[in-house]
């Protein structure tokens, strides 16, 4: 599946199913899933209008989110359109100023179901434009979260569980795994 690094807070606003949009300055025409990446930079100061700081009100205040999560993969989210001057609060408008004179178009990418990890895949290195994860990304058996497959853990079927599910649905190999661990740092 194909990713989208975006700065925080707005990849954490996006993932969390606040922010709609995603504002760029050129048009896509892929439409489908794609992982939202939190990138790197933790130096933007947001300035937020008074719509956008009322729409994110609740979900602070009530859930304590706090976009904190930088160069990891947190969620997912659908590409369901790309337009201009899309009326939501999250859109940036392109400006007309005269009959056949516009500013650059801002393209407003329509996003909808997202979904957040539980818990983010750590350590992800973003890039520009769509890109694909060097890590396998993987959905766990049990708990249906995805997760990086090298920290997962597998059945005698081969099928792969988050450490938290294999430990509760396996509790006879907990001992066993932390022994191999051990013995493997040694």
């Amino acid at each position: 599946m194909k990713a989208l690094s975006i700065k925080q807070p707005w990849a954490s606003l996006i993932a969390h199913g606040i922010k709609d949009i995603e504002n760029r300055t050129w048009r896509t025409h892929f439409r489908g899933r794609i992982f939202i990446h939190a990138s790197a930079d933790k130096k933007q100061k947001p300035n937020f209008t008074r719509e956008q700081n009322n729409a994110m009100y609740n979900y602070f205040m009530t859930d304590g989110i706090r976009p904190k999560t930088f160069s990891a993969i947190i969620g997912e989210v659908d590409i369901i359109d790309c337009v201009i001057n899309h009326s939501s609060i999250w859109a940036e408008k392109t400006i007309q100023f005269e009959a056949f004179e516009t500013q650059k178009p801002i393209y407003n990418w329509v996003l909808a179901n997202a979904k957040l990890y539980d818990k983010p895949i750590l350590n992800v290195k973003g890039k520009l434009s769509f890109w694909y994860p060097d890590v396998d990304i993987v959905e766990c058996v049990g708990c249906g979260n995805k997760f990086d497959s090298e920290t997962m853990r597998e059945d005698d079927e081969e099928e792969k569980f988050c450490i938290e599910c294999f430990e509760e649905l396996f509790p006879i190999y907990r001992d066993c795994f932390t022994k191999q661990e051990v013995k493997q740092q040694l």
